[in-house]
Formats: structure tokens, C-alpha cells, sequence
């Protein structure tokens, strides 16, 4: 499962697979086409691989660290974006998707 987020600072969703994670950041880079009638990209899509199955805090007594995926998911209540390390990289001229693996938001 996926936890998507703008980089403004908005929550756009969680998916279940890339693909459809795709199919909405497409929808809503054509929207603000639609919108305001040019295609910039600067649109900074961040997200996280997460499993909402997982348990989140350790029952042991060791002190153990809370995993990435509690730490994505706790981080939506800032819109912290430390862990979600996987970008979407866009074209800034176009808005055209080049990767969903990238290590920058943008080909600039």
C-alpha cells in the first residue's frame, strides 16, 4: 500500500498499487491543466510504500524504534516529508510523469 502526498502540504491518498497511484497524479496534473491553462510541473508528489498491517510500537521492553511505516504514517499529521522517500519525478515544462522512482522532483 501507498500514502501519497503533495509537496505543499496536502494528503492526496492511499492506493494499493503505482499504477493507480499514477492514474491520480495524472487526473490531477490535467485538472490543474484544465485549470489554469498551462502545463508547469512544478508538483513535488512524494509518497511512501507502507503496511497498515504492521504493528507500530514494539511490546517488548526494549526501547524499539517505531518502523518506517508508523513514521510515514505519524508524519502525515505535519506533512513531514523526511519519510517519504520515494519521489515522483515531472517535467517542469510538460507535467508529464517521468519516473515514480526518482531521486528529485523535477528534470531541471
Amino acid at each position: 500500500m501507498y500514502a501519497l502526498i503533495r509537496g505543499g502540504g496536502s494528503f492526496i491518498g492511499f492506493f494499493s498499487s503505482k499504477e493507480k497511484m499514477r492514474l491520480v497524479i495524472e487526473a490531477l496534473i490535467q485538472s490543474d491543466y484544465e485549470q489554469t491553462g498551462n502545463r508547469s510541473g512544478y508538483y513535488h508528489f512524494r509518497y511512501a510504500k507502507i503496511n497498515v498491517d504492521e504493528p507500530w510500537f514494539s511490546n517488548s521492553s526494549k526501547n524499539d524504534e517505531m518502523s518506517i511505516d508508523a513514521k510515514a504514517i505519524l508524519s502525515l499529521s505535519t506533512m513531514h516529508t523526511e519519510y517519504f522517500t520515494h519521489k515522483v519525478k515531472t517535467d517542469w515544462s510538460t507535467g508529464k510523469i517521468l519516473s515514480m522512482d526518482a531521486d528529485s522532483c523535477s528534470n531541471i
